[in-house]
């Protein structure tokens, strides 16, 4: 490249990157990206819809330009453009007849950059879900049609995940038929649903009914907050937007307060509970039935990690495959690219590795989910426990893998990765919320733990399990380490056995600590704080093991190349013994593993990132992420990495001026300040 083209900011080359073309050429596994994208997809017919969605909405400014206005744009105006585009994504929607499936896809596409995601990830599966028929034909149309707009109002100013102690009510007046709803505290005023600030005329609230002073627990109310005229606050409501959080400020989290707010008694989403004209209660199923559709968001928040993962892991890869730095080899004058030293690799492959296997796990999950809701729908609840169980852990452990990782793929770009137009700071930061949207991870954890407890009694009573927690029924004596050689360390089926011991040691060993201080004269909820720790360490336990089994079974139920099968099966390997040897304490202490087997493992670990390393481009490549999408100059499908982060100074407004005008009002002034020499 010349001087002169090195001057013209905005001139990227035509050509691939010779450094990551050369990875695409030595790779075996080129050839066969497009079976891995498939898989991916769920097919090659899904593939091309997506590619058809990237086309449609990437001819678009509004869209294509995403990266840039959540670094450059001021607050409102950031909000502004996210209320503009989520408009145009519903517009194309019914434009294109695209199903719920489809705008998901659409939605991945632009990297959830809008501002009215609530309402469809949240809002229409509630009415949805929560709805009697004739509520369904009354409001569903509204919701899907755009008519109305809303979301889901559950978290409170002093209350989150504790839904029972939250305290918004809604008091039954019998003698208008009508529910009467109020947020009495300072605590119990609505906090945090996305666009409840400026945006939506709707909300789902969550309250406590109250008839004739008993309370009758949590309820789902249809309640309208603006005037569909003029879009003004209701009587009786006060709302707002919650400020400026750490990232995603193209959405507006808002509060809500509410002081005499009257509704139809139909207003109240009646499948699960009801309450007459003369005000009798009446339920069917469990309460927890009423949480359907924080369940989904949950099982959604998991498939949301493996993509934000493959969309990190798309832009670490190709950039440690383009960037050099210093050399392994003193004989040589060329440095090295910085993918071939072994700590890179162990900074970059396990958020890949991760990324694939939240992949399968979501998928798996899914499936359970909707399996599930058929047969809630048929009233039978019997699975409801379980899938809450799994849907709050693996909800809890993807949002704490992929926030851990993340940071640990912005760090290994290097002081690049620090720059907005790299992209990884905004996924970090958007990252952390995971650990707290839908459920804090501690306290999903402790349901897990709650849930686990219960079973390990069954078990210990003699009764057959089923499900993920099967496994509690063993006989511990019986086992032995059925890791007998090096080679053992690749055969997950093997690994599996290892983790299920350690979850049901963790899991039992809990239960004795509980058991004894109980029996010690500890009350159940002391004995529980007591043991708070340890509760946490067993349901982490159990749910590293459900998820390599559901990993590696979804990896079976693949008919696939050999080389695919090969490159996939490395990566599970690598996901299996990394989380072995990071966890190895509990492997050690609960006996599931003793030293020799955890030097192998070590050993395998390491031998492992070598086996990934030739395909490392490719397999990021099989994601097939628009660059548009994942909005990073580090991470673009032709390398030309250092170029893209030129032009991307373009954008920077302190550029548009050769003197800016802080320079006259206040440097130039002090710097004459004497006026009494010149240079």
């Amino acid at each position: 490249m010349s001087a002169a083209d090195i001057l013209d900011l905005g001139k990227i080359p035509s050509k691939v990157n010779p450094e990551l073309q050369s990875e695409r050429n030595c790779s075996s596994l080129t050839p066969y990206i497009s079976e891995i994208t498939a898989i991916v997809d769920g097919g090659r017919n899904n593939t091309e819809k997506r590619r058809q969605i990237e086309r449609i909405l990437f001819k678009d400014p509004l869209f294509r330009d995403c990266a840039i206005d959540s670094v450059y744009k001021p607050r409102d105006e950031m909000y502004a453009r996210g209320v503009e585009r989520s408009v145009r994504l519903f517009a194309l929607k019914e434009e294109y007849n695209w199903t719920d499936e489809e705008f998901g896809i659409a939605v991945n596409v632009i990297n959830h950059q809008y501002s009215l995601g609530l309402h469809n990830v949240m809002f229409i599966p509630a009415l949805e879900r929560l709805s009697t028929e004739q509520q369904k034909a009354k409001w569903l149309h509204l919701a899907r049609n755009y008519q109305i707009i809303g979301t889901y109002a559950q978290t409170e100013l002093g209350h989150g995940t504790n839904l029972q102690g939250l305290e918004t009510i809604a008091t039954y007046d019998a003698t208008t038929e009508e529910f009467i709803l109020n947020t009495p505290t300072v605590t119990s005023i609505k906090w945090w649903p996305g666009a409840l600030g400026k945006s939506v005329n709707y909300a789902i609230i969550l309250a406590t009914l109250i008839i004739d002073g008993k309370k009758h627990g949590m309820h789902p109310f249809l309640t309208p907050l603006r005037s569909t005229k003029d879009h003004k606050p209701l009587p009786g409501v006060k709302v707002g937007d919650i400020g400026p959080k750490l990232t995603f400020n193209i959405v507006d989290n808002g509060y809500l307060i509410l002081n005499n707010v009257r509704i139809p008694r139909e207003n109240m989403l009646m499948k699960n509970a009801q309450v007459s004209r003369e005000g009798h209660f009446t339920s069917r199923g469990p309460s927890k039935a009423n949480y359907s559709a924080m369940i989904l968001v949950r099982v959604t928040i998991v498939n949301w990690c493996s993509v934000i993962l493959s969309n990190s892991s798309t832009i670490t890869v190709r950039y440690s495959a383009v960037r050099r730095q210093s050399t392994l080899d003193s004989s040589s004058e060329k440095e090295s690219k910085i993918l071939d030293y072994q700590t890179q690799q162990y900074k970059v492959f396990p958020s890949l590795a991760t990324a694939y296997a939240l992949f399968f796990v979501s998928k798996t999950l899914k499936n359970r989910y909707l399996k599930t809701y058929a047969e809630i729908i048929k009233g039978n609840f019997k699975n409801l426990p379980e899938i809450h169980c799994q849907s709050a852990g693996m909800k809890a452990m993807s949002g704490e893998m992929t926030a851990e990782l993340l940071e640990i793929s912005r760090q290994a770009c290097g002081g690049h990765g620090y720059l907005a137009a790299s992209a990884l700071g905004d996924a970090v930061a958007s990252a952390k919320a995971l650990v707290t949207v839908e459920g804090e991870n501690t306290v999903l954890y402790l349901q897990v733990a709650r849930y686990l407890m219960k079973r390990f009694a069954a078990a210990v009573s003699g009764e057959r399990l089923s499900g993920s927690t099967e496994y509690l029924c063993m006989d511990p004596m019986k086992y032995t380490c059925p890791i007998n050689s090096p080679e053992d360390c690749m055969n997950v089926s093997l690994l599996c056995q290892v983790y299920r011991f350690r979850a049901y040691r963790m899991i039992s060993k809990a239960a004795r600590m509980l058991q004894r201080d109980i029996e010690g004269g500890k009350k159940q909820h002391k004995a529980m704080n007591d043991n708070l720790v340890q509760l946490v360490r067993a349901a982490r336990a159990h749910l590293l093991y459900c998820m390599v089994v559901d990993y590696k079974e979804g990896m079976n139920q693949l008919q696939i190349s050999v080389p695919v099968s090969k490159a996939l099966n490395n990566l599970l390997v690598f996901f299996t013994v990394f989380n072995i040897v990071k966890n190895a304490g509990d492997f050690l202490e609960t006996e599931s593993i003793g030293l020799p087997q955890m030097e192998w493992l070590k050993e395998t670990e390491v031998k492992m990132l070598a086996e990934i390393r030739p395909d490392a481009v490719s397999l990021v490549d099989a994601f097939d992420i628009h660059d548009n999408t994942h909005g990073s100059v580090l991470g673009c499908y032709d390398g030309n990495v250092y170029e893209r982060m030129l032009k991307s100074t373009q954008n920077e407004p302190l550029n548009q001026c050769d003197v800016h005008y802080s320079f006259h009002q206040h440097l130039k002034p002090f710097l004459q300040r004497n006026n009494t020499s010149k240079l």
